[in-house]
């Protein structure tokens, strides 16, 4: 019906209208199948060259995960002996118990109490063994976590806002939580099993070959049947795997999004149709489970059945040789005791690499951001000291703000264009502008989130590119439009700004934002304010994150829009309290506020990412574009 087409019996795209993955079950059907969900034949070379490529980045995942060991190499080497020590002792409880038994019918007059002394004895070793290896291995998968989770925030923390720009936020909190998650059980039943079952039926291997001779190498064949099965289904467990965590990622959105936008949903009518995404979504999660739990069975089967086949040619062969007087009546049983244990040894490792293609693709997600390079060019660090009230009064231009010839371009699309303008110290700036005109950009140029595609920014003279951002944004403070508040008190939400702040500091930033008795009634600095502050309203929240600020004491402040949810009658107090806090500090607000406009030292009048004008508010009053901007406020 679709000529040169194979409709495969899951068929993945990204819907158009949500963030979703559709599958469509492969059915007698009339109508036409999308073009978004048609699988082009492939020749099989390149499906075998696909294959291959596959393998060969599952094994590069998987390889730089390991890595993370060397750190704690000490511990992943005794948690290795532990296990090749349980083991051996396990395959020795067998195989002793087996041998007593013979020696038992073949020779009851025989001491055994030399054998059963041996027996309990592996038998505790084994438990002891078993029990350590269950403690030291999950430690040292705890430990290798708190390592990379600490080195994945620091990441995210060094490439933020940038480098996390195209990224879903739900790809982020995956790779920090399920797929770390996923991860330990990597490091704490996989790394070191991977090794011991090399180890455990090497030595078991020699001691049967003492016995039977060179049929011992047949349980080789065992080993390989029981490794290989998983390999050959690699492609599909890494395909697998890819979906598994993206249908998990994106069934973590819509649930998150069912909680925070509840209001919304149910103001505009969806909670129905966003509880049928959740379903649709948990469906497919199911069915991509139910996907991977079929192969996990064939590759069992598989290996299943190959090792049987070894196990009932191997005892047909010893039988055999029992039979014509070339082999011990009583070693038989411990042969096949041996061989058992050999496979059992490597069976955990079969059913583990099972699971591969699922950790190699938490791998490389948690790897994508790891190995995220940093997006800013950083120089020579230079450290300033704060700028002195002096110098920011006197006129001095030696710590401004200049911007050089200033152009950026944001996803092929250019934002500003040839901005030439200096900030000067210890002054406000007020920047006004129709939406998407690219003040929110400017703001952002200064405090490095980004760098310009072209021309500079000089900073007391010296290229911000020259300058560690971090050592950078330690001077500055943001209070964007809507600025988040961090689930706690309104304690811990203030040191953020000021760790070592007293109570005197903490109640003069809350009093400065106007919100006095706001905490007073909610029962003080230590009062919860809910998740993400949900028990304040946007416009508490807002004059929480000026209070931050304020403590703060930066010396350059970030006002971007801040009093959008502010009452007008406090919105008058908090600007004549800003006014005295922003002395010495040099200020840019973005605001559309004529009462904030008009206490700025200086106002740039930016137009469709080029600046219009630049003066006083009073010197610009006769500017016919920058009176429409404000022609609402100017009538009132």
């Amino acid at each position: 019906m679709w000529p040169n087409w194979r409709i495969t019996s899951l068929c993945w795209a990204r819907a158009r209208s949500v963030n979703k993955v559709v599958r469509l079950s492969c059915c007698n059907t009339k109508q036409s199948l999308p073009a978004w969900c048609r699988t082009p034949a492939v020749a099989p070379a390149a499906r075998q060259r696909t294959r291959r490529t596959i393998m060969r980045k599952t094994l590069h995942d998987l390889l730089s995960i390991v890595g993370q060991l060397r750190e704690f190499r000490t511990l992943f080497i005794v948690c290795t002996a532990v296990i090749v020590l349980h083991q051996l002792a396990l395959a020795g409880v067998g195989g002793l118990s087996y041998w007593i038994s013979s020696q038992m019918v073949v020779n009851p007059t025989q001491p055994i109490v030399w054998l059963f002394t041996g027996l309990i004895t592996l038998a505790l070793v084994h438990g002891l063994g078993y029990l350590l290896d269950a403690w030291w291995s999950h430690q040292l998968a705890y430990q290798v976590l708190a390592s990379m989770r600490i080195d994945l925030y620091r990441v995210i923390q060094r490439i933020a806002p940038k480098g996390l720009r195209g990224r879903k936020v739900a790809d982020v909190t995956a790779a920090g939580m399920n797929d770390m998650e996923q991860l330990e059980w990597f490091f704490a039943h996989t790394a070191s099993v991977a090794i011991a079952a090399l180890i455990t039926p090497t030595v078991l291997i020699g001691i049967l070959y003492a016995l039977i001779g060179p049929w011992a190498l047949l349980t080789v064949v065992a080993i390989l049947f029981l490794i290989g099965s998983p390999l050959v289904f690699s492609a599909m467990q890494r395909r697998q795997g890819e979906r598994v965590r993206s249908g998990l990622a994106v069934l973590k959105t819509l649930g998150l999004e069912s909680v925070i936008g509840v209001r919304e949903l149910h103001v505009l009518g969806q909670k129905h149709k966003h509880a049928q995404r959740v379903d649709q979504a948990t469906k497919l999660v199911q069915r991509q489970k139910l996907g991977q739990a079929v192969r996990k069975s064939a590759e069992s089967a598989l290996a299943g059945i190959g090792s049987t086949a070894v196990a009932i040619t191997l005892l047909i062969v010893l039988t055999g040789k029992v039979i014509d007087g070339s082999l011990d009546a009583s070693l038989l049983p411990v042969a096949i005791s041996l061989s058992a244990s050999i496979t059992i040894s490597v069976t955990a490792l079969a059913g583990m690499l099972g699971m591969m293609g699922e950790v190699s693709a938490c791998a490389a997600r948690v790897n994508s951001l790891l190995d995220t390079p940093d997006p800013l060019n950083a120089g020579d660090a230079v450290d300033y000291e704060p700028l002195s009230e002096l110098e920011a009064h006197s006129g001095s231009v030696s710590r401004a703000f200049d911007y050089q010839n200033v152009s950026f371009t944001y996803e092929m699309e250019t934002v500003l264009r040839g901005i030439s303008v200096i900030i000067p110290p210890g002054q406000t700036t007020a920047i006004v502008g129709p939406s998407g005109a690219g003040k929110t950009t400017l703001a952002y140029l200064a405090m490095r989130f980004y760098d310009p595609s072209a021309g500079q920014i000089l900073f007391a003279g010296v290229p911000l590119t020259n300058i560690d951002p971090e050592a950078h944004r330690e001077r500055l403070a943001l209070v964007p439009q809507d600025g988040h508040v961090f689930t706690g008190t309104f304690r811990t939400n203030l040191a953020l700004a000021k760790r070592d702040a007293n109570d005197a500091e903490l109640w003069a930033a809350i009093d400065a934002a106007g919100m006095t008795q706001l905490v007073t009634d909610l029962g003080g600095l230590d009062a919860a304010i809910g998740d993400r502050g949900t028990s304040l309203s946007g416009g508490e929240r807002q004059r929480l994150v000026l209070a931050r600020a304020f403590l703060r004491q930066p010396e350059l402040l970030i006002l971007d829009e801040p009093l959008a949810n502010i009452d007008p009658h406090l919105e008058s107090a908090i600007n004549k309290t800003t006014s005295e806090l922003r002395r010495g500090c040099t200020t840019i607000i973005i605001t559309h506020r004529i009462t904030s406009i008009a206490t700025a030292d200086q106002v740039v009048v930016i137009n469709q990412g080029r600046i219009h004008r630049i003066g006083t508010h009073k010197e610009l009053l006769k500017d016919a574009f920058y009176r429409e901007l404000l022609a609402d406020q100017l009538e009132e």
